[in-house]
């Protein structure tokens, strides 16, 4: 992690040397002065404390990124030959130890305090000393010895670097950690400029580029260290001229769907914030620094399963009817995929009822649909088990040429209104259906003969799709299938009811279940199942809705008591 700077580098001390380190010129002194109003006018930038091997390297990081910063380096030989040469370096020949250099050099407006000289003691004697004057201010510095580590943390450092194990970039990424993020977002390869110039745009730089490959463990990580605009435009006039190359990415992007990560660094809080918003009402934007497994959570969501020898496939989660299956299969088909599979669920059961289907042609669905047309009775049941899974809420797996053609299909199913979620896992597919409140069981208690249950369900709107019997003392469950749709579906129930066999076979049901037996409903919208509900419950004979089967012997089985005493 690290922190964030600001702007560009000022016009540095500008001495003229032609006479003796002691007389000023008229030049030396117009300099100084300039330099004091630059120093006084800087804020938000970085102080460098140290420029030796590692701080130069550091200074280099900060440069790359158009960090603003002021150099304090003891040794006056090296400031002047190293340092003033450069009109956009600022640099200051005293000890960074000393409270008035680092006053003159902002330390109140400062952002950050990067400390990097090859002595402990004095990092440690700058350390304290920076802590006095900003209490609040963000300060890396480097430890030589291991041993000395803690006590650099005790004396007010926020991180401490050790240069054995870690380089420049490392303690520059340590010093900008209060303002960067990691970004995880979603594009192809031609988005790539889109999404770079919104972050360079507010003055931040896109650190590196992690891919999240299904195969791999960890992401393969790539530096980029990007903050310039002309940078960009160079990269993406060379994917342009170079065919391969970019062909190459393509294969990259597609392989992880196109979601991948970014380290961003930034000048301040606000231009971060700037950034994720502007990401996130572009759609581009996934989360905000995720950890590894929340990543594989969004790209298992947001993206396709995509292996290296494995077609690119994906699980959608629908709801329609069985007149919508040509519709469904037409928007899959026709970007080249296939549909591998259905799975239904049905209450009651732990696991889905799951079909291999393998479908990738429309003559088949063709074939398939009018066989559905020639024999209602299959269309009857095929219609029946959609009803009774969450009321059309069924899924399929569906393999692609590519995850791309994958993305077009998500977005038509979408916009068609028939696509829930890709990717659910069982638990959430089970919550919306739940949630969805379409399909419910009812207890009830009535007489034999008694209607007023079914003829409140269908004029309301619903469908009764079965009634079960619990037998108590052997505790067995009788599942009749029903069926009812409508008017004459309840009237031709009602008759069967006539046929003496059929109505002495009911009878003794209803006496060995106490009158006491469940239908499952379905209807349109949730609102008309608890309409069902309050008018059932108002006749008296809704004794729950959607109970646990122990609950329901419970019930069962009181009522069994009750009737033994009474008789």
């Amino acid at each position: 992690m690290t922190l964030a700077l600001g702007g560009v580098g000022l016009i540095a001390y500008v001495f003229s040397l032609t006479v003796s380190v002691v007389t000023m010129t008229l030049q030396d002194t117009i300099s100084g002065a300039r330099i004091r109003r630059l120093m006084q006018s800087m804020n938000n930038h970085f102080i460098l404390c140290g420029f030796g091997r590692v701080g130069s390297a550091v200074f280099k990081e900060l440069q790359k990124r158009n960090q603003k910063s002021i150099i304090i380096e003891k040794d006056r030989e090296i400031v002047e030959k190293e340092l003033w040469d450069d009109p956009n370096v600022l640099a200051i020949p005293e000890s960074a130890a000393d409270e008035e250099t680092l006053r003159a050099a902002g330390i109140k407006r400062a952002r950050g305090v990067i400390i990097t000289t090859g002595d402990d003691v004095d990092n440690l004697f700058i350390t304290l000393t920076c802590r006095e004057l900003n209490p609040d201010i963000w300060i890396v510095t480097r430890a030589s010895k291991r041993e000395n580590i803690k006590r650099l943390y005790r004396a007010g450092a926020n991180r401490v670097i050790s240069p054995e194990i870690s380089g420049g970039e490392d303690i520059y990424f340590a010093a900008m950690e209060p303002t960067m993020v990691k970004i995880t977002v979603k594009h192809d390869v031609d988005d790539i400029g889109r999404e770079a110039r919104i972050i360079l745009k507010h003055g931040c730089t896109l650190e590196d580029i992690e891919y999240h490959l299904p195969e791999f463990k960890e992401p393969l990580v790539r530096k980029i260290g990007v903050s310039d605009g002309g940078e960009l435009e160079r990269f993406l006039k060379i994917l342009e001229r170079d065919p391969a190359r970019k062909s190459s990415l393509k294969r990259i992007y597609e392989s992880v769907s196109g979601i991948h990560s970014h380290w961003i660094s930034g000048p301040d809080r606000e231009s971060i914030d700037a950034v994720i918003d502007e990401l996130k009402s572009e759609g581009i934007l996934l989360g905000v620094n995720l950890n590894d497994e929340e990543i594989k959570e969004v790209a298992r969501k947001h993206g396709r399963l995509v292996e290296i020898i494995i077609k690119p496939e994906m699980s959608i989660v629908e709801n329609h009817g069985v007149d919508d299956i040509r519709r469904e299969a037409e928007i899959i088909i026709n970007h080249g995929c296939t549909i591998e599979d259905i799975e239904y669920y049905l209450p009651g059961f732990s696991e889905p009822l799951r079909r291999n289907v393998g479908v990738s042609s429309m003559e088949e669905i063709d074939s398939f649909m009018k066989t559905l047309k020639s024999e209602p009775r299959k269309l009857e049941s095929l219609d029946r088990l959609y009803t009774l899974s969450g009321g059309g809420i069924h899924s399929h797996r569906i393999s692609g040429p590519d995850s791309k053609s994958l993305e077009l299909v998500e977005r038509e199913l979408r916009e068609e209104g028939f696509l829930i979620g890709v990717n659910l896992e069982l638990s959430e597919i089970k919550s919306i259906i739940q949630e969805s409140g379409r399909v419910v069981e009812m207890l009830l208690k009535h007489d034999l003969g008694n209607m007023d249950d079914k003829e409140i369900i269908i004029r309301r709107g619903g469908r009764i799709l079965d009634s079960k019997h619990y037998l108590p003392g052997v505790k067995q469950v009788v599942t009749r299938n029903l069926n009812i749709r409508n008017m004459d579906d309840l009237k031709r129930c009602m008759e069967e009811l006539e046929n003496p066999d059929a109505r002495r076979s009911l009878k003794a049901l209803y006496s060995i279940s106490r009158n006491i037996h469940s239908h499952t409903v379905a209807a349109a919208d949730i609102k008309i199942i608890m309409k069902i509900e309050d008018d059932l419950r108002k006749r008296g004979i809704l004794l729950g809705v959607n109970l646990r089967e122990d609950e329901i012997w419970e019930i069962v089985e009181s009522e069994m008591m009750e009737k033994f005493c009474i008789e």
